[in-house]
């Protein structure tokens, strides 16, 4: 069967009650849940649930409700509020724990368990059991694929670590929607369906995949998101206006959405509060007044907004110039005036974030997110103003956001504000930090031992072994899981990493990622200890792997290609230095290691690029080896790692050479490379006269060791050879007086090197051949230039 659109639940105030086909599903709508009704279903759910024909159509508008309304149930009193007291759920916990078991167990996924807030599980579970059978019956319905994806991702946020497992089910639900998005026919379904896989994926922080789906979608609706600058000021007493970015949401048709006026009429939205700063404006004042007034943008548009500025913090390096760069997206969002709570709420949050780095906004910031925490329990707000959108505006579990405020107060020195916050909501490990920077890490082991005794469970046996340095803790909580959590082998594995006892560490950060592949950190600390034991296959195991859940980390890569070079890979040690640069554009150390390796590979204009780089990034930067390779390779046409002659690297390596005689005209070396890839004889012969002139300075007592003495010989035997073709072969544009003039300028090198040689009392026979040989051209040159000088 197919189910209308009404059964996604979006609570769009356009909706009425006569829209909705069946009793169940007004129930839903009206939130009043866990009604008469919905006892009714679930003894019906009861009887039928292990039938092997395929249900009637009524039962499953009444089944597909009961998996609904028990998602929303636990939605909410996990994620929403407002926080009902779960004394009135005790009956329909009781008749639903048979029918799906323990929750803490069943809800375990790749050996991580649930968080210890979670309250109703049984719900939770109850919707993941009626959606499954359903979707045997009705493996092509849409309907039942989105909200199968919502229960995973709903799943995903209980759990504190991401699991393989979930992950691996997301995409396969994903994709599918993805190739049948167009069956809903309704450009609102069909975005907000983009928007929550978007949402799925920035869940796994898949920033790349989130941003394509993104694109599409605003292809789909011919939406452009431009950042412009517009000529503004920030503070009260700016008299000079400067560029400040905004944010502007076109639409080539504006009618294919409903207005927010009309899906959220009748929510109040939350405010941002007031900095009361003496300096800083409230907001931006544009110079234009028109650019003062916010957009008005439909319900789906502010959160299409929302997942990007999502998408853009997750897939752009955490620095302050990032964190402007977002700003406009998060404004538009806070001053809109109407619009989904969800939506307003999940900006407001990402918006305490990014002012928690700033001095002047910092306390707005904690002021706001404790504003935030209590809106989840207030009841000012109606469940379905709740829900209205609610899977598009990135849900967060309700201690999640306590966790964001706790840090808050962390930041500002509120230690034991946050140790209360954290107590309650039992973040036990942010509860040990607490206490040691009390300097009572004594009473966290004392509390988690309490704890133990309550309820024993594999993260507190951990976080024991933590507190007391005892391994036998970690052994008890791998025992008390059967042999199944990660978490417990990560633990232990850390235990080993931190005393650097890198063998013993191994083994266990192995096992540990073997259960849940997902753990980012311990796949680095992986890397790490097998670099530091010179394991280099298994390094560029953990590196490729945690590279691939975080692209953004800079060392990472560098340590992937330190790896790969050490196994003689350097073509992909190479490939992945560059994807190092893109993380750290100003680190002088990954543009040295990439140039190196360019070098080695054959990737001279790389190298040339890294060295130019160098050159901004440090002062009086200079590498010989690397400018001899380069320049060697470009002036004898040596193709290049893609089989291509360097022709046409042979301007920008004379740019380069030229700046190097301007920094460090002093250096012969340079000299002879500028003259090696100059044009004309004429030319090189210009610069090997300066890098004679430069070495004899350089090397003070060149005339006592026969070497030094040698390679000067060799320096006017080539100056005077290359002066002596300019004669004959020369451009258009050199002149017979330029020509006579280096001839001149060769002739008094060589009397100079000549009169050296001689004054020296210590003799070198062996060098008695240049000598001769630099005496005869000396003889050529000064018979050219007295009949030049003549004529």
């Amino acid at each position: 069967m197919v189910y209308n659109l009404n059964y996604l639940c979006n609570f769009n105030d356009k909706v009425k009650d006569e829209d909705l086909s069946h009793e169940s599903l007004q129930r839903i709508w009206s939130g009043k849940w866990c009604s008469a009704g919905f006892e009714s279903s679930l003894k019906q759910w009861w009887s039928k649930r292990d039938a092997k024909e395929d249900y009637s159509q009524e039962e499953c508008e009444e089944f597909i409700c009961l998996a609904i309304e028990s998602l929303l149930i636990f939605m909410q009193q996990n994620f929403t509020g407002p926080f009902c007291d779960l004394a009135e759920l005790e009956g329909f916990v009781k008749e639903i724990q048979p029918l799906v078991g323990d929750a803490f167990v069943e809800l375990k996924e790749n050996g991580e368990e649930i968080n210890p807030n979670v309250v109703l599980g049984e719900f939770l579970l109850l919707s993941r059991d009626i959606l499954k059978k359903l979707l045997e019956f009705q493996p092509e319905s849409v309907v039942l694929h989105w909200w199968h994806l919502r229960y995973l991702c709903t799943h995903q946020h209980v759990i504190d670590e991401l699991t393989a497992n979930l992950y691996d089910k997301l995409k396969i639900e994903a994709e599918w929607l993805l190739q049948h998005v167009s069956e809903l026919e309704n450009k609102e379904y069909e975005a907000l369906l983009f928007l929550e896989i978007a949402n799925g994926y920035l869940q796994y922080h898949r920033g790349e995949r989130a941003g394509e789906i993104l694109e599409r979608l605003c292809a789909h609706l011919n939406v452009e998101m431009v950042v412009q600058g517009l000529m503004g000021v920030r503070t009260k007493f700016q008299q000079k206006a400067l560029p400040q970015l905004c944010l502007k949401v076109e639409q080539t048709h504006s009618d294919l959405l409903p207005k927010a006026q009309e899906t959220n009429s009748k929510t109040v939205l939350p405010k941002l509060l007031l900095h009361e700063d003496d300096t800083r404006l409230e907001r931006i004042r544009f110079i234009e007044e028109k650019d003062n007034e916010v957009m008005t943008l439909p319900s789906v548009l502010q959160a299409l907004v929302l997942s990007k500025v999502r998408q853009l913090k997750r897939s752009q390096p955490k620095d302050r110039l990032a964190d402007e760069e977002l700003e406009p997206y998060t404004h538009t969002l806070i001053y809109q005036e109407h619009g989904p709570l969800q939506v307003r709420q999940s900006a407001l949050l990402l918006n305490c974030v990014q002012e928690s780095n700033s001095r002047r906004t910092i306390e707005r910031s904690w002021k706001q997110c404790e504003e935030c925490v209590k809106l989840l329990s207030e009841h000012s707000y109606s469940v379905q103003e709740r829900f209205s959108y609610a899977f598009a505006g990135f849900l967060q579990p309700k201690w999640q956001v306590q966790s964001q405020l706790c840090e808050l107060l962390l930041s500002l020195g509120m230690v034991k504000s946050a140790l209360d916050i954290y107590l309650k909501i039992q973040a036990w490990e942010q509860v040990i930090y607490c206490y040691t920077r009390l300097e009572l890490r004594h009473k966290a082991a004392e509390i988690i031992e309490q704890e133990l005794q309550k309820k024993p469970t594999v993260l507190l046996y951990c976080l024991l072994g933590d507190a007391t340095d005892s391994l036998e803790c970690y052994e008890k909580a791998w025992e008390f899981s059967k042999h199944t959590s990660g978490k417990a082998q990560a633990h232990w594995g850390n235990y080993y990493f931190f005393h650097k006892r890198y063998e013993e560490a191994i083994p266990h950060l192995e096992k540990s990622v073997e259960i849940n592949s997902l753990q980012e950190k311990i796949w680095l600390r992986l890397g790490y200890a097998a670099i530091m034991l010179e394991k280099w296959e298994l390094a560029v195991h953990a590196y490729i792997t945690y590279t691939h859940l975080e692209p953004l980390g800079f060392e990472s890569w560098n340590n992937l290609a330190k790896a790969l070079i050490k196994l003689g890979d350097k073509q992909r040690a190479h490939k992945v230095l560059g994807e190092s640069l893109k993380c750290n554009y100003h680190n002088w150390k990954v543009w040295e290691n990439f140039m190196v390796v360019s070098v080695d590979t054959g990737h001279f204009e790389d190298a040339m690029n890294a060295y130019n780089r160098l050159s901004e990034l440090k002062t009086h930067y200079l590498d010989l080896e690397v400018l001899c390779i380069t320049m060697t390779a470009i002036a004898e046409g040596k193709p290049d790692a893609k089989g291509q002659t360097p022709e046409r690297l042979l301007r920008k390596a004379t740019t380069l050479m030229g700046q190097q005689c301007i920094k460090h005209g002093s250096e012969p070396k340079v000299w002879e490379l500028a003259a090696l890839l100059a044009a004309t004889p004429l030319k090189k012969a210009d610069k090997l006269v300066k890098a004679f002139r430069a070495y004899t300075a350089k090397e003070l007592v060149w005339t006592t060791k026969q070497m030094y003495a040698r390679r000067a010989l060799e320096l006017c035997v080539e100056l005077s050879q290359r002066s002596l073709e300019a004669i004959e072969n020369h451009a258009e544009d050199e002149s017979e007086v330029m020509i006579t003039s280096q001839l001149n300028s060769a002739r008094l090198a060589n009397q100079a090197c000549i009169r050296a040689i001689e004054k020296e009392p210590t003799k070198f026979p062996e060098n008695d051949d240049l000598l001769e040989k630099v005496r005869s051209l000396l003889e050529e040159m000064t018979a050219h230039v007295k009949q030049r000088m003549g004529a």
